[in-house]
């Protein structure tokens, strides 16, 4: 006698009445597991077939394997890797398209898209779009800095040629309006630089510090410091050019 049927006893006074211990109803055990009835374990095979069809734990086997979700899968075959490829590289280019796979391969639509219920090309390219962007964010600050240095070294060479030229200048043949100017402009660029420090100490951006803006210097100013400077030969061939906008209305009169 099996243990299914041990565990039944016909219905009478005193008897005791099997039940499923899932869905705790009266019912015909199952052949194979007297714990549950037929129905129940009908259900929980159609469930394990379902999983295994939309190959539901792929991602914790991609954990395991410490693979990136992008990277081809253990199980996955040449073809839908293929597919996948196809769907995954239209990123950045365009917004990924399952018709567009489908064409460029030959294929269906509905075939493009079981493939893609199997191996969720959505979280994929979740993954994929984030591993692409972080690239190009990296290479976006390695070229900023890059340029940052190159400017960071002309100014430096700029500024050792003008305290050359400073240093080459000989007061006694400076006139008055000269010295009034490079002097004006000595005292307007500390300004700037004990400002530009004092915000960055206190953690003032520029936009909200009014102080830092006025840092325009009058043309007046600037061509005569350009002046002084040439008069030591180390500006050649360079001066100072002053335009003048006209504005021309048309008033038509009546």
């Amino acid at each position: 006698m099996s243990e299914a049927s041990k565990t039944i006893t016909p219905v009478g006074a005193g008897a005791i009445v099997w039940s499923c211990k899932r869905c705790s109803l009266s019912g015909t055990p199952d052949e194979h597991n007297s714990h549950l009835c037929v129905e129940c374990v009908k259900a929980e095979n159609n469930r394990v077939s379902y999983f295994r069809q939309l190959n539901y734990n792929w991602m914790d086997v991609a954990k395991e394997a410490d693979l990136e979700l992008w990277e081809r899968q253990p199980g996955e075959t040449d073809w839908e890797y293929t597919v996948w490829m196809h769907y995954r590289d239209q990123y950045p280019g365009k917004k990924p398209s399952y018709r567009d796979v489908a064409e460029a391969l030959g294929t269906s639509v509905a075939a493009v898209r079981k493939i893609s219920s199997r191996w969720s090309f959505v979280a994929r390219m979740q993954a994929w779009s984030k591993h692409v962007d972080d690239i190009t964010l990296a290479e976006r600050r390695d070229q900023i800095k890059r340029m940052n240095e190159t400017h960071v070294r002309l100014a430096e060479k700029i500024s050792l040629k003008l305290e050359k030229a400073i240093d080459n200048l000989d007061p006694v043949g400076m006139t008055a309006k000269e010295i009034n100017g490079l002097f004006k402009t000595m005292a307007e660029v500390e300004r700037k630089a004990r400002l530009d420090q004092s915000a960055a100490a206190q953690g003032v951006a520029d936009d909200n510090t009014p102080e830092v803006k006025k840092t325009t210097t009058p043309t007046d100013q600037l061509e005569d410091v350009v002046a002084i400077l040439a008069k030591t030969g180390v500006l050649q061939n360079i001066g100072v050019r002053q335009t003048t906008t006209t504005t021309t209305e048309v008033v038509i009169q009546e």
